[in-house]
């Protein structure tokens, strides 16, 4: 070949060059590696995705879509091939072979090692935000269900606690403590404590009834106290939204006899009077209410506020504590009357009219 004939090539070659590039037509460079975020990936990543979704058997498109995920598990497609993946196994009716399918998933959607050993220039962040962690979260969140469906709840709780290590979330709190609240007291508790730390009374309340009856099983009464105190602190005077006013009143009756007997223990006999005033409130016929305001009364030298109180109970009959109000009715009524009982009969009949009793 001559000089001239090479000359001749490179020029020629050099024009070819120069004309792609005012087209506009970009040349890949020698041996270049395609990102899989790329536009241009995404497109055959699409052209492939949309032949999945058109499978009718729900079982064949799974299994497509799991290779899929397996030969592309970093795509810009990622969040919708894990959602189509998980509308596949919902009409599944065995909850193991359901479980079996979602953890084959999981496995199959990228961590962050994976991306990171990938060496993706440009593009990792959006895709962890938009596309990662939405999958991982979402098809955990199935696998907790069900789980959960299933009773097996340590299972559901291990799942859900890697959710929750992902990104610390409050609102997935109450579905912690309501998993625990069924085979782990104590992790029920701990979870419960930490809805009351993150979340005001006011929204809170229902966690610190159901805390405050774990802690009164668990004998210890000190803290159900404290936690029916917070409670009726905000709601004592008022019905919380969307609850209907009988069935707060039970809930109001029940608490202030609870504190209303911390408070008897401490003999401070006049709050103890209050606190039981405020259980006769939403239910009038508590029996002990009115047996501890007759002894409280008893104890502030109000003999005939005690006989009145008593009188109550006895008529109420209660099996608890109906036998010794009767005794210590008629030993203060006998003390005011010189030894006498005549008369009782129409202090037990004010009291039988003042309750409504028939």
């Amino acid at each position: 070949m001559t000089g001239n004939t090479q000359k001749q090539i490179f020029r020629l070659f050099g024009l070819v060059i120069s004309i792609l590039l005012l087209c506009g037509i970009n040349l890949p460079a020698a041996q270049e590696k395609i990102s899989p975020l790329s536009d241009f990936q995404y497109k055959k990543d699409f052209a492939q995705y949309d032949g999945i979704k058109k499978e009718a058997d729900a079982q064949k498109r799974a299994d497509l879509l799991l290779a899929y995920l397996k030969e592309r598990p970093i795509s810009k497609l990622l969040l919708n091939a894990v959602n189509d993946y998980l509308e596949c196994v919902k009409p599944q009716k065995d909850p193991a072979k359901a479980g079996s399918m979602i953890e084959t998933l999981i496995a199959a959607i990228p961590t962050e090692q994976t991306i990171k050993a990938a060496e993706i220039p440009v593009g990792v962040e959006e895709f962890t935000k938009e596309q990662l962690v939405p999958s991982q979260k979402i098809a955990l969140s199935s696998l907790a269900t069900i789980y959960y469906q299933a009773k097996n709840y340590p299972k559901a709780a291990e799942t859900l606690e890697k959710i929750y290590a992902m990104a610390p979330d409050k609102s997935l709190l109450p579905v912690l403590a309501d998993v625990y609240k069924q085979f782990n007291a104590d992790k029920y508790i701990t979870y419960a404590q930490k809805i009351l730390t993150e979340s005001p009374i006011e929204q809170s309340y229902g966690t610190a009834l159901d805390l405050a009856q774990f802690q009164i099983q668990k004998n210890d009464l000190k803290a159900a106290i404290e936690l029916y105190s917070k409670v009726m602190n905000v709601y004592g005077e008022k019905v919380p939204p969307g609850v209907q006013e009988p069935a707060w009143n039970a809930t109001r009756a029940f608490a202030y006899g609870l504190i209303a007997s911390g408070i008897y223990t401490t003999k401070d006999y006049p709050k103890a009077i209050e606190a039981y005033g405020k259980v006769t409130n939403f239910d009038s016929k508590r029996e002990d209410a009115y047996y501890f305001i007759g002894m409280s009364k008893w104890q502030t030298k109000d003999q005939a506020g005690a006989i009145e109180s008593f009188a109550k109970c006895v008529v109420l009959n209660g099996p608890t504590y109906g036998a010794k109000a009767k005794t210590y009715m008629e030993q203060l009524y006998k003390a005011e009357h010189n030894g006498s009982t005549d008369g009782i009969d129409k202090v037990l009949a004010k009291a039988t009219s003042e309750l409504g009793i028939k």
